[in-house]
């Protein structure tokens, strides 16, 4: 079932509005926060040609926007590229085409701006002058940039620019890994042609399970209760002898780990490259099992541990995945401990190869105190929370579930995994209630089974969320009211 985007800020009917994606998570100048590095579950290398988005100034300070906007280009491929023909597109603009000569060196940078006149644009010197063609919104944007094919060889989005600040997509050098002769090769650079991203929700009864494919980059996401069941999920995908590049366990509670351990059992094959995990002490055999299969890979040198906490390593609180057919994923750091298991679950944004066409946050089992602290430590401007699609915290629970939450996320769908009957009236007769109010449709995997999405990542794609079974917005078996805690409220 494909539904259509709403209509936000600047958006036109022929592009989706592209939502808080990789340019929110930046800040370039000096002084401002520093990048998130990546882990390298493909080439940093961002197209064919090696142009890319370097920096935006889509809000200047002290000059106004029609004289102060610019945009700089990097050169990161090995030979020169020559501009002329090539086009810009944005949100609210018509595409801007360059009818000069400009070239860019291997390495080299160069600016596209307002105005051609240094003292208008902070002392940048700028290239090329585009006038009044593009004028960039302060608010939610987006910027694609077409070879002279025709093809889009980057696009970046925000869903709301620093003041005063330029800012840039997250391109750092990946963390080093450990050499190992078992650890898969680099993955081939990146095309101007975007691979497919496709998301399953998957229905592994009272659990959490997502499976993530995007240019042969695989990544999963919690493995539910069940390790057979999981298993079988495992077969069905023909999953036995791959190499899943990132696991993510968001939380330690065993309707999210138990499954996982399908994941090491030797005759599966299967090599996982990088692990997420909190860490946290959490009484329970599965989860010891899974811990210990998990630092025996390490320990070979086959694995890559990563602790939610510090995610990539170096003190940071996101660590960005690029997959093979350009999607990000943004491993967040969750709410510092010590704290309840289900708060210290660990948020991740998914943004699309095209990100003005498909982003998506799941945040595990998170409740109230974690939703409230990714609002105040600024998740909803870095990487940004406002997405198409939002996986429902703790199963359709009302205590993941706010108002102010689905502010922030403004989902045009939910998706949540449950099983049904169960014992704790999910999904929520709260939750439900929200979810009306705000016009968003969702889907359960007790009642419509696992859910699909898929986003071609071709610019102004879309999106489209399939069930494998009956209609939206159903009402379940187990469907109650909450009267527990700030629930009563509700």
């Amino acid at each position: 079932m494909r539904r259509p985007r709403r209509r936000r800020l600047g958006a036109s009917s022929s592009a989706p509005l592209p939502l808080g994606a990789l340019l929110a998570v930046l800040l370039a100048t000096a002084g401002c926060r520093t990048r998130p590095q990546e882990v390298a579950a493909a080439s940093e290398q961002p197209s064919a040609a090696g142009i890319a988005f370097a920096r935006v100034m889509a809000d200047p300070r002290d000059v106004p926007d029609e004289r102060g906007e610019w945009i700089e280009l990097r050169n990161a491929g090995a030979d020169t590229v020559e501009l002329r023909g090539w086009r810009l597109r944005s949100a609210n603009d018509r595409p801007y085409a360059l009818e000069t000569s400009l070239r860019v060196a291997p390495g080299a940078t160069v600016v596209l701006g307002r105005s051609a006149d240094p003292a208008a644009n902070g002392g940048v010197m700028v290239a090329h002058a585009y006038g009044a063609a593009l004028s960039l919104a302060n608010g939610a944007d987006w910027l694609a940039l077409d070879d002279a094919r025709g093809v889009t060889v980057d696009s970046v989005a925000w869903s709301s620019a620093p003041r005063g600040e330029a800012f840039a997509p997250a391109r750092p050098t990946p963390p080093p890994v450990a050499p190992s002769p078992a650890r898969p090769d680099a993955a081939p650079p990146r095309t101007g042609n975007a691979a497919e991203l496709v998301v399953r929700v998957l229905d592994v009864g009272q659990g959490d399970a997502i499976y993530v494919e995007n240019g042969g980059s695989r990544v999963i996401i919690d493995g539910g209760p069940d390790a057979g069941r999981f298993g079988r999920l495992l077969d069905s995908l023909d999953l036995n002898g791959t190499t899943i590049d990132v696991v993510l366990l968001t939380h330690p509670h065993y309707d999210h780990h138990a499954g996982l351990r399908e994941l090491f059992r030797s005759r599966r094959r299967i090599t996982v490259r990088y692990f997420f995990d909190n860490r946290d002490p959490y009484p329970n055999a599965a989860l010891d099992q899974l811990r210990d299969s998990v630092a025996t890979r390490a320990a070979r040198g086959e694995l890559t541990v990563r602790d939610t906490d510090d995610p990539c390593g170096d003190g940071r609180a996101t660590c960005t995945v690029r997959l093979r057919g350009g999607a990000l994923l943004h491993v967040l750091r969750p709410l510092p401990g010590p704290a309840d298991a289900n708060e210290r679950s660990a948020p991740a944004k998914l943004v699309g190869p095209d990100s003005a066409s498909f982003t998506m946050w799941l945040a595990g089992d998170a409740e109230r105190a974690a939703t409230a602290w990714f609002d105040r430590t600024d998740y909803d401007r870095r990487p940004g929370m406002d997405v198409d699609v939002l996986k429902l915290d703790h199963h359709g629970s009302c205590n993941g579930s706010t108002a102010r939450y689905l502010q922030l996320t403004t989902p045009a769908w939910a998706i949540a995994s449950l099983a049904g009957p169960n014992d704790y009236g999910f999904v929520h007769a709260q939750t439900k209630t929200l979810l009306r109010e705000q016009r968003v449709p969702w889907y359960r995997t007790d009642v419509n089974g696992t859910v699909t999405i898929r986003a071609p990542g071709t610019p102004g794609g879309g999106f489209t969320v399939t069930p494998s079974r009956g209609q939206p917005s159903a009402d379940g078996p187990s469907d109650r009211r909450s009267t527990q805690g700030a629930c009563r409220a509700m």
